[in-house]
């Protein structure tokens, strides 16, 4: 094997292992509400990938799309290198993550102010903090061709019509995950430190009242300051578990019915309309939507996996309806 194919295959092998570990470890940033971290972390997963993606081009394994579907059906097997560190391995790379780790050690996310907007180039898989240069010092790739990794897009890019399509549909979708299960059932922790599904219910009624008085500070002040204090956790919706589920329901049902009326009708100028967060920087209503939203969704997934674990191998219970599903995995 040639030195130069070696050096490539050490380059993917150690591209593509740096992208798992920093996208599973994104994902679980994002779990435990460290927001910024999370966003290094994929912005990191996404150097990975493109400099994985360009060593597997350059070592001839892309074709047209009718030789890769054949070699796909053959099993790709490529051969692989040993490789040394395949992450925090530049300048800068050490540098954010000394920052996460400082944060950590507080047991906090990073502030806004200690993590700018990141750009990757989508062609060599530079990283940048902050605007970044016009061009790409290492591939002469144009500012307009890096990927954002920004503050303002940090919890999805759905538009206002995406956003309150989702909240809308979201009532209906909590009935038909509380529909049919029984109470003791719902009060039923499926393991410790794990919340039933009352709790994860009752933390959504919660949890609409955050963005609710988010979104009406963003709309009629100028440039709040959002409130500081972290949205109510999981453990506070304990409350819950003494109400039935048609009292639930009917609590994030009249919540909800009020954001809607707050949100129905926004101009676009409304919609980015900003507010200023100590841990997310300054924010338009669109990133507040998408936050409520992508919140919401990861844990209606969790009551439906809750459901299916309390209801399995019980012939009398009903399954989702079908045309609901869609609706829970929005934008999967």
């Amino acid at each position: 094997m040639a030195v130069e194919e070696i050096q490539l295959r050490r380059a993917l092998c150690s591209a593509s292992l740096g992208y798992t570990a920093y996208h599973s470890w994104a994902v679980m940033a994002r779990q435990e509400r460290r927001f910024n971290i999370s966003r290094l972390l994929e912005a990191s997963s996404n150097v990975k990938r493109v400099k994985a993606e360009r060593a597997f081009r350059d070592l001839g394994e892309v074709g047209t799309t009718a030789e890769n579907i054949a070699r796909a059906l053959a099993g790709l097997e490529p051969d692989t290198v040993a490789t040394g560190p395949v992450t925090g391995t530049s300048a800068l790379s050490r540098d954010l993550l000394g920052r996460a780790a400082r944060a950590l050690a507080e047991d906090r996310d990073l502030r806004a102010d200690e993590l700018g907007d990141l750009y990757v180039c989508a062609s060599c898989g530079e990283m940048f903090e902050g605007l970044g240069p016009e061009i790409c010092p290492v591939c002469g790739t144009v500012r307009e061709g890096f990927l954002g990794f920004t503050s303002a897009e940090s919890m999805g890019t759905r538009g206002p019509h995406g956003i309150m399509h989702a909240l809308e549909r979201s009532s209906e979708v909590l009935r038909a995950l509380l529909d049919g299960v029984d109470d003791a059932l719902l009060a039923l922790r499926p393991a410790p430190g794990k919340p039933s599904m009352k709790e994860l219910a009752g933390h959504l009624v919660d949890m609409d009242g955050v963005f609710r008085e988010r979104a009406w500070l963003i709309l009629e002040t100028e440039s709040p300051e959002l409130p500081l204090a972290h949205p109510p956790r999981i453990a506070n919706a304990s409350t819950y578990q003494g109400q039935t589920a048609a009292e639930i329901l009917a609590a994030f049902q009249a919540s909800r019915r009020q954001t809607l009326s707050l949100m129905r009708g926004l101009t676009s100028a409304a919609w980015h309309r900003t507010g200023h967060h100590e841990t997310l920087g300054t924010v338009p209503l669109t990133h507040q939507g998408n936050w409520v939203v992508s919140h919401e969704r990861a844990h209606l997934i969790e009551l439906a996996q809750i459901r299916h674990d309390l209801l399995e191998g019980n012939d009398d219970a009903s399954g989702l309806p079908p045309q609901l599903v869609p609706e829970i995995l929005e934008g999967e």
